[in-house]
């Protein structure tokens, strides 16, 4: 067993350890800043160095090509795959000879208006009721509510797809019959569309995990063992081809997430999979990385109670050798542009290692004026360029110090309070409570600083996570702190 092993310039820790010695299926589950690349890649080199495994062996999978990238650049070895899921289903295509090509993005949004503005009276009257619409059917189609029902139907079949749904296993006893009627609707367009890709041989992007799946008996990946990074962010088309893999390949798995930052439910991610990892492979250990290098020890405790909140959370006990008695500063305002400025000018007196973050891309206009200007993702102020970035884009990010914009009780503040459809939601396997996602979302944002994060809400209007954010720093720490 080995008690020491340094990877770069640190040491793993007793609980980063734990993956070095354990050659089982294994879920790390790993807070906010406790080190997961550095214990994956740790894991990796072990496995070269001491187990003499062959390097072209391992295969790596994360989510987005920004963290593949990432990887890459912290890995001693050129010869490992890492990959996307979608490159990956490529890699198999290839190897496996499946001749196709990628289809547009746009050929489904261009079959599900063809099919709305060309459906028969009936369906026309269907759909009219299930949106609760008393106009003509021609004024509808030249409405928002056209384009919003568009959407709604593009979600429908994405959530549908990487669920990996089949028509007869669609949970219809949740829906009335007029939600029916829309699903019936929705399938006869996804029937067409499949017909329509079938006779130009072409795939879209879910297809290309669906296929890959399929044909996986019929090649060789000589992989033994698999890393998945972000794996709380996994689809059900994605753990079937994974489990594929394992059956034809004699392979371990390890996965690596933090299901207190799931949030991607909205693009067919279930944080079901990772709650449920020893369900889906034998033999599973659990790790928890329990040591966060980057918050304090009070922030964790805020944003650990608050992410609780949540009923499907699992347990963690994070620990922070960092000590910061005010790691939030409440901001209210009245004119967003100049409170900003003057955070910022207070902030540049020691560091320029700042993160500007909000919930919503279109945010920040309104916190601009003739001084601080938005160009590409950065603010633009004085001499300084300063990140910005919506709290999706900035998972996996850190800054000595972030700014949290627009945590207002509005529809399109923090918590963002526009529903799904309830034909959206009865498609999810298990309920969550309201605002699970954004409380989720909002603890991401919390947690990217490595001293303290400036919240910033109208005045007289904060969201609802200020407020109870305020309540657990008053019980935790016994004072607020404001700007």
């Amino acid at each position: 067993m080995v008690k020491n092993y340094q990877v770069g310039k640190y040491f793993l820790d007793d609980y980063q350890m734990q993956l070095l010695n354990n050659d089982n299926n294994t879920i790390v589950i790993a807070g906010a800043g406790s080190g997961k690349t550095l214990t994956i890649i740790g894991k990796i080199n072990y496995l070269i160095e001491m187990k003499k495994v062959n390097p072209e062996e391992i295969l790596i999978i994360s989510f987005t090509n920004a963290s593949v990238n990432d990887i890459k650049n912290k890995l001693n070895y050129d010869n490992i795959d890492v990959y996307t899921f979608h490159k990956l289903a490529i890699n198999i295509l290839n190897k496996a000879n499946f001749n196709y090509t990628l289809a547009n993005d746009t050929l489904l949004s261009y079959i599900v208006e063809e099919e709305i503005k060309t459906c028969d009276i009936k369906e026309q009257k269907n759909i009219l009721k299930f949106l609760n619409i008393n106009n003509k059917f021609s004024i509808f189609l030249n409405s928002n509510a056209y384009q919003s029902f568009v959407k709604l139907i593009l979600t429908f079949i994405n959530l549908w797809k990487t669920n990996n749904y089949k028509f007869t296993n669609i949970p219809l006893k949740k829906y009335n019959n007029t939600e029916k009627q829309i699903i019936l609707f929705i399938f006869k367009i996804l029937q067409k569309y499949n017909y329509e890709k079938i006779s130009m041989n072409k795939l879209d992007f879910d297809d290309l995990i669906l296929t890959a799946t399929k044909v996986i008996k019929n090649i060789n990946l000589n992989y033994k063992y698999i890393f998945i990074d972000e794996f709380q962010d996994s689809s059900f088309i994605r753990l079937n081809l994974i489990r594929e893999i394992y059956k034809y390949n004699n392979t371990k798995v390890i996965v690596v997430g933090d299901d207190w930052q799931s949030i991607y439910r909205f693009s067919g991610c279930d944080l079901s999979i990772f709650l449920n990892f020893p369900k889906y492979f034998p033999n599973v250990t659990t790790i928890k990385l329990v040591n966060t290098y980057r918050n304090s020890q009070e922030l964790i405790n805020i944003a650990s109670t608050f992410v609780m909140k949540n009923n499907r959370q699992i347990t963690k006990n994070l620990l922070s050798f960092k000590k910061n008695t005010t790691p939030f500063i409440f901001v209210p305002y009245q004119n967003g542009a100049k409170t900003l400025k003057k955070i910022i000018d207070y902030l540049l007196n020691e560091t320029n290692d700042i993160l500007i973050l909000s919930r919503n891309n279109k945010d920040i206009f309104n916190y601009l004026d003739e001084e601080i200007k938005y160009d590409n993702n950065f603010i633009i102020y004085k001499n300084y360029q300063l990140k910005y970035l919506t709290v999706h884009k900035s998972k996996g990010l850190e800054a000595k110090y972030t700014i949290l914009l627009n945590c207002n009780n509005t529809t399109l503040g923090f918590p963002n309070k526009i529903e799904n459809n309830k034909i959206i939601d009865k498609l999810f396997s298990e309920k969550e409570i309201k605002y699970a996602e954004e409380r989720r979302l909002f603890y991401v944002a919390l947690t990217r600083c490595k001293e303290q994060t400036f919240l910033l809400y109208a005045k007289n209007n904060p969201s609802i996570f200020i407020k109870e954010i305020k309540k657990i720093v008053k019980k935790k720490l016994g004072f607020i702190k404001y700007f």
